[in-house]
């Protein structure tokens, strides 16, 4: 699809729609390649209940079998991105924490794990767009993006401390290679909260910006304009590189330079440089 508007469907697991709410919960647009998932919950600070959570869940899942997809930028409605688990609203019913708990069809992770770990998953660049607070689970949700661009007076804090529970959305591996063990560990066990400039000093955050949705923009359209081939492999070699070793590491980066070596796409990347013009590139 080269363009299409996907509302998350009414959810038939564990939730309820929220009274007088009659939006989705997710907003999903895919347009030129480029996916806008909105979390849409402002009156709440976006906080996940499990219609959020189960319409989040199915965005992933469309994403994942998108074909034109080129990149995703994800946000939040209103003044936050993400203020956290709703625990009152997932807590009401227990079958809910076993159904989050439960298995994730086709990965090794459970569904709440999914929630963040899914765009890890997906074959493009996710960019998170973050501003207003960004708590708990929403920071782990945009701690499994690729980029995070963060208004300089975003709230960013783990604060799963301040409930007698861990962090268990997948944070302890998408946070290696951004941030220091040690901060980490200092700010699961303080449940402080850091600024947007802060979280980028820290690793949080790529980077830090007055207009970050603007930001995000202007870097989804860098990104279209490389080779969608050259982009995925990209993602794919610094994605799964983390687990091995070093002799593994550069066996991966020589099988996959071999794959785009000579394809259509990396002969028009060379030719639109040589002729100074825009590529097209196939996304077959």
């Amino acid at each position: 699809m080269s363009e299409s508007t996907a509302p998350s469907p009414g959810a038939q697991k564990p939730g309820a729609q929220e009274p007088g709410f009659q939006e989705p919960r997710v907003e999903l647009t895919l347009r030129q390649g480029i996916a806008r998932v909105i979390l849409n919950r402002p009156g709440k600070h976006n906080s996940l209940d499990m219609e959020l959570i189960t319409a989040l869940l199915e965005v992933l899942e469309t994403l994942q079998s998108s074909r034109d997809l080129r990149v995703v930028i994800l946000s939040g409605k209103g003044d936050s991105f993400c203020s956290g688990l709703d625990v009152t609203a997932v807590m009401a019913e227990p079958r809910n924490i076993q159904w989050l708990l439960g298995g994730c069809d086709g990965y090794p992770h459970n569904r709440v794990q999914h929630l963040a770990l899914g765009w890890r998953s997906l074959p493009v660049p996710v960019i998170a767009v973050i501003q207003g607070h960004c708590y708990g689970g929403g920071l782990q949700i945009a701690m499994g993006a690729d980029l995070r661009i963060a208004h300089p007076t975003a709230q960013l804090s783990v604060m799963e401390g301040r409930w007698g529970i861990i962090p268990d959305m997948g944070i302890s591996v998408t946070a290696r290679g951004c941030m220091r063990e040690d901060v980490l560990m200092r700010m699961t066990l303080t449940a402080e909260v850091l600024d947007g400039q802060t979280a980028r000093l820290e690793g949080m955050v790529t980077e830090v910006s007055d207009d970050p949705m603007a930001r995000a923009e202007v870097l989804a359209a860098e990104f279209c304009r490389r080779s969608p081939d050259m982009v995925r492999a990209t993602k794919r070699l610094l994605r799964d590189s983390h687990t091995q070793t070093d002799d593994e590491r550069l066996a991966m980066e020589e099988k996959l330079q071999r794959r785009l070596l000579g394809t259509p796409n990396q002969m028009e990347a060379v030719m639109a440089n040589l002729q100074h013009r825009d590529p097209v590139f196939s996304t077959d």
